[in-house]
């Protein structure tokens, strides 16, 4: 008859998994993916970002648009995903997040890309892209994306276009009083961008079924002062609402004492939009 020994560091190893797995379960379980945020990323490049420190957040999630509410994700006892998809260069492209799975440390993202047939006539702008945040377990450590490119012919591309959808396009600072301004003409906004040094490189509107609303925060007096769209939503055909979040330092936090112009941001609203109108939150 052939005897084991087995050692004492292996015998505490062993009850000490026992333990876990009668009072939490299975320790190597990892909770099933979960979908906290869908917006779009003005600026970022497409892929997936592994969050797993509280301190990282706040600068992971500041491009998302609208902005995200950093104090309700917990990134101590879980790990976030921030997913970005590719330019949507026109109106007829859209991205979508098809699954997210994990296998121990590691999430794997699947996203597909729909792109309209050759020859849509699909108007010709540039959207930000779209962004997801996807908790998962704590152990996951990384991430994988997989993007499949869809063709689809132009009635279904044409499913994708949300004429009332409040886009932002552009988000930068200048210097300008405080609120929302209305832009409906071609002309105009190519002052606009010329103003703020784009020219060429600016965002690009179809003045014929869309006009742009320029939204400008409040002068940031100090290098802790940040300014952020929460929500933009539309409480008529002829109403845009822009909730804003202006976040002052707390007391007694040391902020670089500088001067910074107001922070702006360009939407893409309907063309029947005739009047911009903007809600300001304060934090602190």
């Amino acid at each position: 008859m052939t005897t084991f020994t087995i050692s004492r560091p292996l015998l505490f190893l062993v009850a000490l998994l026992t333990a876990a797995s009668v009072f939490a379960g299975n320790p190597f379980k990892v909770p099933e993916p979960k979908l906290v945020y869908k917006g779009t990323a003005p600026g970022l490049d497409a892929g997936v970002l592994v969050i797993r420190k509280a301190d990282a957040l706040e600068d992971a999630l500041s491009p998302l648009a609208p902005g995200v509410e950093v104090d309700r994700l917990d990134a101590q006892k879980t790990t976030l995903l921030r997913i970005v998809g590719r330019e949507r260069e026109n109106a007829c492209r859209e991205t979508t997040l098809d699954e997210v799975s994990t296998n121990f440390m590691t999430a794997t993202v699947s996203l597909k890309e729909l792109v309209p047939a050759q020859g849509c006539p699909c108007a010709e702008i540039i959207a930000p892209p779209r962004a997801w945040l996807v908790q998962v377990g704590r152990v996951v450590r990384r991430a994988k994306i997989r993007v499949t490119d869809v063709v689809v012919p132009c009635d279904e591309a044409a499913k994708h276009v949300d004429a009332g959808e409040l886009v932002l396009v552009y988000q930068g600072s200048w210097d300008e009083n405080p609120g929302g301004q209305i832009i409906t003409t071609a002309t105009a906004f190519r002052k606009l961008t010329a103003r703020l040094g784009l020219e060429q490189r600016g965002p690009q509107i179809d003045f014929s079924t869309h006009a742009a609303v320029v939204i400008t925060g409040r002068p940031r007096e100090n290098s802790c002062r940040k300014t952020t769209v929460l929500k933009a939503t539309l409480a008529s055909p002829e109403e845009a609402i822009f909730t804003l979040e202006e976040v002052y330092p707390a007391q007694g936090q040391l902020c670089g004492q500088i001067f910074l112009t107001p922070k702006m941001f360009i939407y893409r609203v309907p063309k029947g939009v005739t009047s911009a109108r903007t809600v300001t939150q304060e934090k602190r």
